[in-house]
């Protein structure tokens, strides 16, 4: 019996994808073994009173299809069952059962821990604090109220038993809030004892504040602020006083600071850190990378986010106060996989990657042995057994197997990963190591689970490849007592690597404090676009990019002074180029994949066929036909909004009722200049195109060189924002024909525009590319 693929608990009021366990993802032929006329009928069922009782008028068809579960649904059992149909050779129907699957959905209403704060209530700095005095902890909840929320404080370098060995609980009052207070002098470690009788006050302490619901746990997504504080300065005292002595008394600052992220699920838990003690400030604008990051081995190597990256996936994996540690292994490890070049797109068998992640193609990942070959790619050289164990690629069924279909299905699932760049590709590496985090201890272990997983925790002389085996043969140089490889052979790479990157550290900072500013970014390190006032636009590509900036975009402003405006750092993909789009009567049949779009906009599903064309389904205008072009396009991923003011410069939109916000690059910098000639702070955009280059519902949106925006109220207004359009080279603008709209000077009529204005068919010739 085949099996169902899907999610066992779907979201009420989420549509949900079910399939067949053997239709494979991107084969250019998927249905391996089919029958022809072979019908799959899927019926539903709902558990009542220990049966099964089918649930009517939920019949439906097909090798993938959607269920949808209302609230009233959610914790019944509810159970599907595929039947198939076909002929046998005596040309009679039979019908029997394929496959079933039992899911229960879960509410829609999902309880949320979002933001975790740490400061001292009892002082008028709130930033301060001594160790005689309490800390107050808030937890910012949704869908939690009445609910009992705890919370753990704990200072780092506490082992994992100590760290929870003293909860507080609190309930969410009506608007969502938990607080608890904790007094600080009965968190401290005995390291911490010692460090202050011993009379060192200027040490720096690090405590974390941790808030769960349910038991899981993780370290919050968003690192913390951490400010090391001044000692406190004794007060000139006018009576003498009876001399104490003890931990409470020789009192230091503490620095109580924490942001959690919004969005952190109850199922994890949040952590928010706070200083304790130290004589150092911090100096506004130094780069985070300059004090929490500056001993990460091949620093140098790699940029800022990546640095900050590597070492966030540490802390979630192994805990804060290691996250450095096994932070240089994982460097330690890419470094040895990629030949030092630290590339999302590195390829086994070379010792560069020179070349550009946009020429590749799946015969780019073919051996010298021919098509049905496939080289490892990336950070950490995924294979086909990696990528498995992940269930990124499906495993292979009888029919399958060594076939040139799946062969073609995983290289191009693996040119998807070298062209994701590598911050992207960072959370792949973090999805190999999670299930296999408890049995990591040691950096060491990093090395071999990539290399070898059945060494993570054995002894230097465990036995990893005997001779006369295939991977002993690919790795008999390590061999030195020719008795075989051992652990402690293999690991010589990796300590070499080590040592290494000592040399390697970063000595260039150039990202700031707030994450969020990460557009201060060197511009010889990442191609920029050069917006000038007057109109033109140029692009520049320095000569190398910097690890980490590969599928990114910079955008400047130059105004009529020609004093640089640094506006934002977007990332980009590659999609398959679309002709405009057609309306169609129905979602014809022969489809090979779906996918949902966003939620929030017009679109909903899209339908993927063999021969690359998309049709959509949207939700009252009708479907959609976007067919396949020639070639590739680029599209980066707007801001969801921007808010730039600054001297004469103003660049700001926001979203409306649209998920359209991708965009070709050129398109973009034409957008951002016609909005700085605006000077206008309430632009309302609705939309672009989507992330597959598909415009739904409207047919001339393809490839995102065009921009709707939200008409003004007067005519004047308008006029001025086509001009600006105009100015930055928007050949065809479309409006309706309502109102005062044909009294707009350089536009056309076109239908569907009597609720936007159309910016369409961005010049690109007019961009100047300069390669330094």
């Amino acid at each position: 019996m085949k099996t169902i693929k899907g999610s066992t608990n779907p979201k009420a009021e989420e549509k949900t994808f079910y399939e067949l366990s053997d239709f494979v993802y991107h084969f250019e032929n998927p249905l391996f073994g089919k029958k022809e006329n072979e019908k799959h009928i899927w019926t539903l069922y709902k558990q009542v009173n220990n049966n099964w009782k089918q649930v009517s008028g939920n019949i439906k068809y097909g090798e993938k299809v959607p269920y949808t579960f209302g609230e009233k649904a959610v914790g019944i059992s509810f159970k599907i069952e595929v039947h198939t149909e076909s002929k046998n050779i005596l040309n009679k129907i039979e019908k029997k059962l394929t496959a079933s699957l039992v899911v229960v959905p879960r509410t829609k209403h999902e309880p949320v821990i979002g933001r975790v704060i740490l400061l001292n209530r009892d002082n008028a700095d709130v930033n301060k604090a001594t160790f005689n005095e309490s800390l107050s902890a808030e937890a910012r909840t949704s869908n939690l109220v009445g609910k009992e929320i705890t919370f753990y404080l704990w200072e780092e370098g506490a082992t994992e038993e100590k760290k929870y060995q003293k909860p507080k609980t609190a309930k969410v009052d009506k608007n969502g809030i938990a607080k608890i207070k904790f007094s600080l002098s009965e968190y401290a470690t005995p390291q911490t004892w010692m460090s202050f009788f011993s009379g060192n006050h200027n040490t720096t302490k690090k405590f974390f504040v941790s808030a769960s619901y349910l038991s899981k746990e993780t370290t919050n997504k968003t690192p913390v602020s951490v400010t090391e504080s001044q000692q406190q300065q004794p007060q000139q005292q006018t009576e003498k006083k009876e001399e104490s002595t003890g931990f409470i008394e020789k009192a230091t600052n503490i620095i109580a600071e924490g942001i959690g992220k919004i969005g952190d699920y109850v199922e994890e838990k949040t952590r928010t850190a706070t200083s304790v003690g130290g004589n150092a400030t911090r100096q506004p604008g130094t780069c985070i990378c300059q004090e929490q990051y500056k001993d990460l081995i091949w620093g140098g190597k790699v940029s800022c986010e990546f640095r900050k990256k590597v070492v966030q996936i540490c802390a979630e994996l192994w805990g804060e106060s290691r996250k450095i540690e096994m932070a240089n292994g994982l460097m330690a490890v890419m470094k040895v996989e990629t030949w030092g070049s630290f590339k999302a797109h590195h390829r086994e068998g070379f010792q560069s990657a020179n070349d550009s992640p946009k020429d590749l193609t799946i015969s780019s990942f073919h051996k010298d042995s021919g098509s049905k070959s496939s080289r490892a790619v990336g950070l950490i050289q995924f294979t086909q057994d990696a990528l498995e164990g992940m269930n990124e690629f499906p495993k292979s069924t009888p029919a399958t197997k060594g076939t040139q279909p799946r062969y073609d299905a995983l290289n191009r699932l693996k040119l998807g990963y070298a062209q994701m760049g590598e911050i992207r590709q960072l959370d792949k590496v973090k999805k190999y190591f999670e299930p296999a985090k408890n049995k990591i201890k040691t950096p060491e272990d990093i090395y071999l689970h990539v290399f070898a997983p059945k060494g993570v925790g054995q002894k230097d002389d465990f036995l990893l490849y005997e001779k006369d085996t295939i991977e002993y043969k690919n790795n008999k140089s390590v061999d030195k007592d020719n008795n075989g490889i051992q652990r402690k052979e293999i690991l010589a790479r990796f300590y070499k690597s080590k040592m290494d990157g000592i040399n390697n550290k970063t000595s260039k900072f150039t990202c700031r404090i707030d994450d969020k500013k990460i557009d201060t970014i060197n511009a010889t390190d990442i191609v920029t676009y050069h917006i000038y006032a007057d109109g033109k636009i140029e692009k520049h590509i320095p000569k190398e990019i910097k690890s980490g900036y590969e599928q990114k975009y910079k955008y400047v402003f130059h105004d009529k002074e020609n004093k640089e405006h640094e506006i934002c750092v977007v990332d980009y993909i590659f999609a398959n180029k679309r002709n405009n789009g057609i309306t169609i009567s129905s979602i014809p049949r022969g489809y090979t994949e779906t996918y949902s779009y966003p939620r929030g906009g017009n679109a909903q599903t899209a339908y993927v066929y063999s021969n690359g064309d998309i049709c959509v389904e949207g939700t009252r205008y009708g479907f959609k036909k976007y067919p396949k072009g020639t070639g590739k396009v680029e599209l980066v991923r707007m801001k969801d909004s921007l808010s730039y003011n600054n001297g004469n410069v103003k660049i700001y939109y926001s979203f409306k009722n649209s998920q359209r916000r991708h965009c070709n690059p050129e398109s973009y910098a034409g957008f951002i200049g016609a909005l700085a000639t605006l000077g206008r702070t309430d632009v309302l955009c609705t939309g672009m195109c989507f992330e597959d280059a598909t415009s739904y519902p409207s047919v001339t949106h393809p490839n995102g060189d065009s921009a709707d925006t939200a008409y003004y109220s007067t005519l004047a207004l308008e006029q001025k924002k086509v001009n600006a359009f105009k100015h930055f080279n928007f050949k065809n603008i479309y409006r309706g024909q309502t109102r005062w709209y044909p009294n707009l000077i350089g536009t056309k009529y076109s239908r569907g525009h009597e609720d936007h204005l159309h910016a369409g068919d961005f010049d690109s010739s007019i961009v100047k590319t300069i390669k330094e």
